[in-house]
C-alpha cells in the first residue's frame, strides 16, 4: 500500500528552528516550567488549510476517531511514555469493541477526572455507535486511534504517526476522521 502524503514544506525548516530551539526549552522542560519553555516554541504555521469536500454525505460515510488522550488498553498495548520530555509521538489502535472502563490514561499533561468518569469525553465510540444505529453517520471503522497530545517534535508526528494512521484508515475504507484534541 502506497503511502499517505501530506504537505512536508514545513518539515525542514521546523526542524532547523526545533533543533536551535530545544537546548534551551530542554532543562525548563525537565523542570515542568513549560510556560517559559513553549513561550519560544517553533509553532508551525500554514498560510493554508488542507480541505477535501466530503463525496458523498457523513450519513453514507465510515468514521474513525483519533483522540490526543493518551489511551492505550493495560495488559495489550504498551502505554505511551509519558515521561518522555519531548513527548511520544506513536499511535495505539483501538478496536471498535474496546470496553472503553478498561481503556488507560498515559498522558500526564491533562486532569483526567471527566475523561476517567465517561470515556466518552475523549474517545467518544458508544455515543458515535448511537449516531451509526439512528442512520446519522454511515458506518463506525473497524479501527480507531489515540495518540498522546503532548509531543514537541511535531515534524515526527507529521511525517510518521499522521500518514501511517491515515494509510491504516484508508485500508479500513474511512472517509471521515473525527479528531478529538485532548
Amino acid at each position: 500500500m502506497p503511502p499517505v502524503r501530506s504537505d512536508a514544506r514545513w518539515l525542514a525548516e521546523f526542524r532547523s528552528q526545533y533543533a536551535a530551539w530545544w537546548p534551551e526549552a530542554h532543562p525548563l522542560i525537565a523542570q515542568h516550567q513549560y510556560g517559559p519553555a513553549f513561550k519560544t516554541y517553533p509553532w508551525p504555521t500554514f498560510r493554508e488549510a488542507p480541505w477535501t469536500p466530503l463525496g458523498k454525505p457523513v450519513a453514507q460515510s465510515a468514521l474513525a476517531v483519533v483522540t490526543t488522550g493518551g489511551l492505550y488498553r493495560p495488559g495489550v498495548d504498551l502505554p505511551f511514555d509519558g515521561d518522555a520530555l519531548e513527548g511520544d509521538w506513536g499511535f495505539r489502535a483501538l478496536p471498535r469493541e474496546v470496553d472503553l472502563t478498561g481503556l488507560a490514561i498515559a498522558h500526564p499533561h491533562f486532569a483526567h477526572e471527566a475523561a476517567e468518569a465517561d470515556m466518552n469525553t475523549i474517545f467518544p465510540l458508544k455515543r458515535l455507535g448511537e449516531l451509526e444505529a439512528a442512520g446519522l453517520i454511515g458506518r463506525l471503522a473497524p479501527t480507531h486511534y489515540s495518540t498522546m497530545g503532548y509531543v514537541t517534535r511535531a515534524a515526527d508526528l507529521a511525517a510518521e504517526t499522521a500518514p501511517t494512521i491515515a494509510a491504516r484508515m484508508k485500508a479500513e475504507g474511512v472517509e471521515v476522521a473525527l479528531v478529538i484534541p485532548v
